[in-house]
C-alpha cells in the first residue's frame, strides 16, 4: 500500500492534468485557432532558425595596434603616355623625413605609347652613375665650332655618313653648357682623325633643340643633352624584329667621347649591330611604372616624375598626363579572406573597395599642370570566431580626392596618402544554442497559451450569444 500512496501523492505535483475525453468539446472556430496557431508556429520557428544561423558581428573602434615600425606595402600601376621610361622615377617621402629617391628594386618599366598599348618588355631599372665632365676651368683653343644642324639639313647629314652621333641639347641647360666645351674638342678631333675625302665614316653634330622644336619632339628628347646614334639609312638598331634607338649614357669628357665615337667607328655599315657602351633609348614616348614600395605607417607620398643625372628638363615640355590601372594598400585577399571580409564586413563590400583610384584617367590640359592624389587611408580587421589561425585579414579602405594646378617647379603626380590612428576591428559574434532553444520554448508556448486564451474567450462570447438568444425566445 505505500508504494500505491507515494504515486498518488506524486500525481498531486502534476503541472498538466488531464481533462477526461468525454468532458472536451471540440469546435469548428477551435480548428481555426489550432491551425492557425500551427502555421504562426512554425513561421516562427523558421525565422529564429535563420536567424540563429545568421553571421552576427559586433564593431568598435580602437587605436592601431600594429606593431611598432611595421610597413605597409603600396602596390601601383601607373601609365604616363607622355613620359619617357629614360627618365621616369619614383620618389617616396614621409613625414619623418625619410626620403627615398629614384626607387628601382621594386618597380618596373614598360615602354607605352600615346595610346597606352605596351610596345615593349617591362624592365627594372638600374642606377645611373653621374657622369663625369672635364675640370670647368678647361677649355680648348682655337677650336673648329661647327654649326648646329636643323630640320632642312637633319636627314640629308644622316643619309650622307655611316655613323652619326648627335647632341640634342639647349642653350639655357647647365649641364648642356658643361658639356659644350669637351663636345667641340671630341668633334675637332674625331673629324680630324676621320677626315671626310679619306674616311668620312663618322661624323658628331648637334640639334638645338629651342629652334628646332618639333625635330626634338620627333625623337622624344625630353631632357638635354641627350646623345644619341644614327646609322645611315637606320636611325635604329634592328634586334629580333624590333626597332630600338642607341642612346650614349657615358661620361662627357673629351677623351670618353673620343674613345666612344673610335669605338663606333668598327660598326660603321653594319646597323643590326648593338654597341655595348649603348643602351636602347625610347621607341615610344610613353611610360608605364608598376611595382611596390613599403612605407612607414605615417603620413608620406610617392612622387613620380622626371629626373636624370646630368640632365636638365624644361617644364613646358613636361606632361604628366595619367592613367591608374591600380593603387592599393595592403595585399589582396586570397578567395577565402575575400569570403570573410565580405560575409563579416559591416556594410558590405563596394565593386572598388580596394582600389579607389583604379581606372580613373587624369589628363593635363596645360604645360606644367602638377597633380596631386590625397588619400586617407583606414584599417578594418575582420576577426571570425574561433580565432582560426589566417582566417583574419587586415583590410585597407581609402577615400581619394584630386586635385590639378599650375607648379611653378617641374610638373609631377604626387600620390599623399595620410592612415588613421584608428584602426575599425569587426568581431564575429558566437550564438549559443541554450538561447535557441529558450527562444523555441518561448516562442511554442506563448503561441500556445496566445491561441488558448482567444479560443476560451470566442467560446464564451459564443455562449453567452446563444443563452441571450434562448432567453429572449422563453
Amino acid at each position: 500500500m505505500a508504494p500505491s500512496r507515494a504515486l498518488s501523492r506524486l500525481k498531486s505535483v502534476d503541472f498538466y492534468k488531464k481533462i477526461p475525453s468525454d468532458l472536451t468539446e471540440a469546435t469548428l472556430t477551435g480548428a481555426w485557432i489550432s491551425i492557425a496557431a500551427a502555421a504562426l508556429i512554425t513561421i516562427l520557428l523558421i525565422l529564429e532558425l535563420s536567424s540563429f544561423l545568421s553571421v552576427r558581428t559586433t564593431t568598435e573602434l580602437v587605436v592601431d595596434r600594429s606593431a611598432q615600425n611595421e610597413l605597409l606595402k603600396v602596390t601601383f600601376n601607373v601609365s604616363f603616355p607622355a613620359l619617357s621610361c629614360e627618365f621616369a622615377t619614383l620618389d617616396v617621402s614621409d613625414a619623418l623625413g625619410t626620403k627615398r629617391m629614384n626607387l628601382t628594386k621594386t618597380v618596373r618599366k614598360a615602354p607605352i605609347d600615346l595610346n597606352m598599348d605596351r610596345q615593349g618588355a617591362a624592365y627594372e631599372d638600374t642606377h645611373k652613375h653621374d657622369p663625369k665632365y672635364d675640370d670647368e676651368d678647361m677649355w680648348w683653343d682655337h677650336l673648329d665650332l661647327t654649326q648646329p644642324i636643323n630640320h632642312e639639313n637633319f636627314m640629308q647629314t644622316l643619309n650622307r655618313y655611316p655613323i652619326v652621333v648627335v647632341n640634342f641639347y639647349a642653350p639655357w641647360c647647365h649641364w648642356c653648357q658643361r658639356l659644350e666645351p669637351a663636345w667641340e674638342a671630341a668633334t675637332k678631333a674625331v673629324h680630324e682623325k676621320y677626315p671626310e675625302g679619306a674616311d668620312g665614316r663618322i661624323r658628331m653634330a648637334k640639334v638645338d633643340c629651342t629652334a628646332e622644336v618639333d625635330l626634338c619632339r620627333q625623337h622624344f628628347i625630353t631632357a638635354f643633352p641627350s646623345i644619341r646614334v644614327f646609322r645611315r639609312a637606320h636611325d635604329d638598331i634592328y634586334i629580333q624584329g624590333h626597332h630600338e634607338h642607341e642612346a650614349y649614357m657615358g661620361d662627357r669628357t673629351k677623351e670618353a667621347l673620343e674613345t666612344f665615337a673610335d669605338s663606333l667607328v668598327p660598326s660603321a655599315g653594319q646597323p643590326h649591330l648593338r654597341h655595348g657602351q649603348l643602351k636602347a633609348a625610347p621607341r615610344t614616348p610613353g611610360c608605364n611604372v608598376a611595382g611596390f614600395v613599403l612605407v612607414k605607417k605615417v603620413p608620406g607620398t610617392l612622387h613620380f616624375t622626371a629626373r636624370a643625372e646630368g640632365h636638365s628638363f624644361d617644364h613646358a615640355w613636361m606632361n604628366m598626363t595619367h592613367v591608374v590601372h591600380g593603387l592599393y594598400f595592403g595585399s589582396r585577399p586570397t578567395p577565402r579572406k575575400y569570403y570573410e571580409l565580405r560575409k563579416l564586413h559591416p556594410l558590405g563590400l563596394n565593386p572598388e573597395w580596394l582600389d579607389k583610384l583604379h581606372g580613373q584617367q587624369f589628363f593635363s590640359e596645360h604645360p606644367q599642370h602638377t597633380h596631386e592624389h590625397y588619400l586617407q587611408v583606414v584599417m578594418t580587421s575582420i576577426e571570425p570566431k574561433g580565432g582560426r589561425k589566417g582566417a583574419g585579414y587586415d583590410a585597407f579602405e581609402y577615400t581619394a580626392h584630386s586635385h590639378t594646378y599650375m607648379s611653378d617647379s617641374q610638373p609631377t603626380a604626387k600620390f599623399t596618402y595620410d592612415l588613421s590612428p584608428i584602426q575599425v576591428v569587426v568581431r564575429e559574434e558566437s550564438k549559443h544554442w541554450y538561447k535557441f532553444l529558450t527562444t523555441l520554448c518561448a516562442v511554442i508556448g506563448g503561441v500556445f497559451t496566445v491561441a488558448g486564451i482567444l479560443d476560451s474567450m470566442l467560446y464564451t462570447g459564443f455562449n453567452m450569444a446563444k443563452k441571450i438568444e434562448l432567453g429572449k425566445q422563453g
